[in-house]
């Protein structure tokens, strides 16, 4: 037989470099974007007439609503004025199957609303409010009651392992002065835990090893349930401590009785019944998730998005009869502030898919600013940076609040300088850069300066980057505020970021994620975003020419230097990684 061992390699070989060669595959095109402009909004037609004429896009692609000139609106005009007419449009001229991105132009509102809350939903959302504190309280309680565990020995003053401080001495649960957030406290306790569940094994005294172990399995049972405590069991029997065929007896009959409540309608009685089962079957920190969720879903407040955001989810829960689309239904689904996007990679790499997932999105982008003169200039840098390339420093700004998220940045950081020829600019310290202190700035990412914007930059044409901060585009059309997103465009930058409201920080792509597949110059701005955006229907703005790729003719990053379903590419691994040409002729 003839060995083709030698010609599969050969096959294998060429069809990587087929694919490294090729031209950016899947790359957003003008045929498959359609432009949003608002007529009531003067220079709103015009800014998006000339977008459409120099990016080659139709101009039956230019959809002219009748809005509110405002950049904050309500639910109602949200509905009526751009969701329902964009989706009308796009149904009689069959263009759902072939628009990909909605660009919303200068104009058009920035900021949707929630609904008013019935007086009902607003008693709902306070008795989650006050159920979530009181678990704060609690948590708080069996932190403290922690401390005495193998030094203080009293006699119990229950026979089983509930109520917790029956267990502990008078007075030593007292409440921490000020509790911190409670994810953090869990952490804290349960780091604690084992530490001292070693510490109590080595106890010479029996009984007071016993009371000690039983202490701590009562303080398990609270905050983290019956499978942590059956995870966890001491070795040696503990009188009040139960066996784990009856911690399982008791979790299928919890189990049981809170699968019934949840059939319930669900208002204050049921919600505060509802928890309290929950807490029973799984203890504080899973209850308090649950409750938090709960208090998300209710609360009018979590209805608020960026427009953007919200019209990604244009095309969910619709039905359409009739050739020209005017017979369509169109049933909304409920508000639940952010949601799991689909086009988010890691989702496709997560072994458990989060629930409320929508069946489809649509990419968003906006080219907007302060005034229709900031737009023009991002529309014109965008077409200009692309005929010479992306050239200038990476400046990198790590030291903010959280050190487990500066990690990210000093990621994004190791992978520029090992894989590209980019002069990278790092700052760790907990100060910002110093105004004036960041020339020839071509890219930045940063934190954190709440509303207050640091001049530290001199950006280049093309510039992309965002600062990460709760509320840098509240007033995104206000030329005099020190929002980040405002002043950046002021300044030059062409592609940003930024919060219309408190995102929380989950929010926000991670830095290595989207500028790592940024500098392949495989996709537009607007795919590496959408690609690592972790949620839609949220408080984000994404701000740019979503066909702006400054990176395609010079790539400074090979796409073997990313996660293989990050930049969509085949698990081959050539022997050795193919060099972009950037790195090969290009001096930076």
């Amino acid at each position: 037989m003839t060995n083709c061992r030698p010609y599969l390699l050969f096959l294998i070989a060429s069809a990587v470099l087929v694919f490294a060669a090729a031209p950016c595959l899947g790359e957003l095109r003008p045929q498959e974007v359609v432009v949003v402009v608002n007529a009531n909004a003067k220079g709103s037609v015009e800014l998006g007439k000339y977008y459409c004429r120099v990016r080659n896009i139709l101009p039956e692609r230019l959809v002219a609503l009748r809005t509110s000139a405002d950049a904050t609106i309500s639910r109602r005009e949200y509905n009526e004025n751009i969701r329902d007419p964009l989706r009308l449009y796009l149904t009689k001229n069959k263009l759902r199957r072939q628009v990909r991105c909605i660009v919303l132009m200068w104009g058009v509102p920035v900021r949707v609303l929630g609904n008013k809350a019935a007086p009902e939903q607003r008693k709902l959302t306070d008795s989650y409010k006050t159920k979530m504190l009181r678990l704060l309280g609690r948590l708080a309680v069996n932190y403290k009651l922690l401390d005495t565990v193998a030094l203080e020995f009293p006699a119990a003053r229950t026979k089983t392992l509930r109520p917790v401080g029956r267990l502990f001495s008078a007075g030593a649960g007292a409440r921490l002065d000020r509790p911190p957030k409670f994810e953090v406290l869990a952490r804290k306790l349960s780091g604690r835990l084992k530490g001292k569940q070693a510490a109590a094994a080595l106890l010479t005294d029996r009984k007071k090893r016993l009371i000690a172990l039983r202490q701590i399995a009562a303080l398990r049972l609270d905050t983290f349930g019956p499978a942590d405590l059956l995870k966890n069991m001491p070795s040696e029997p503990i009188p009040g401590v139960p066996s784990p065929d009856q911690l399982k007896k008791q979790a299928a009959a919890d189990r049981a009785e809170l699968k019934r409540a949840e059939t319930l309608p669900e208002n204050p009685a049921t919600a505060k019944k509802l928890i309290d089962l929950a807490t029973r079957r799984y203890g504080l920190v899973i209850a308090h998730n649950y409750c938090k969720r709960r208090f998300r879903t209710v609360n009018p407040d979590w209805e608020d998005a960026s427009v953007d955001s919200e019209l990604s989810l244009l095309w969910e829960q619709v039905r359409v009869s009739g050739d020209n689309g005017t017979s369509g239904l169109y049933r909304p689904g409920p508000l639940h502030g952010a949601r799991p996007n689909p086009m988010f990679w890691r989702l496709a790499n997560m072994k458990i898919r989060p629930p409320n997932v929508p069946d489809g999105v649509i990419m968003t982008a906006r080219i907007d600013g302060p005034t229709a003169a900031d737009a023009l200039r991002i529309i014109k840098d965008s077409i200009a940076t692309e005929k010479t390339g992306l050239k200038g420093t990476f400046y990198i700004d790590a030291g903010g609040k959280y050190p487990y998220y500066d990690k990210h940045l000093l990621r994004l950081a190791a992978i520029v300088r090992k894989n590209t020829k980019i002069p990278v600019v790092l700052n760790t310290k907990k100060a910002l850069f110093r105004p004036g202190s960041c020339p020839d700035a071509a890219l930045y990412v940063g934190w954190y300066s709440l509303q207050n914007y640091i001049p530290a930059f001199k950006w280049v044409r093309g510039a992309v980057g965002w600062h990460i901060a709760s509320l840098e585009a509240v007033h995104l059309r206000a030329p005099k505020v020190d929002e980040w997103c405002v002043k950046m465009i002021q300044n030059g930058v062409t592609v940003t970021a930024g919060a219309v409201s408190e995102p929380y920080l989950r929010a926000f792509p991670l830095p290595e994620d989207f500028f790592g597949l940024l500098l392949t110059g495989h996709l537009t701005v607007a795919e590496c975003y959408w690609r690592t955006v972790p949620s839609v229907s949220w408080r984000l703005t994404f701000i740019g020419d979503p066909l702006y790729n400054p990176f395609r003719l010079h790539p400074q990053l090979s796409i073997y230097a990313l996660p293989a379903t990050l930049v969509g590419r085949p698990e081959i691994k050539p022997t050795t990684a193919p060099t972009t040409q950037a790195a090969e002729n290009e001096e930076l």
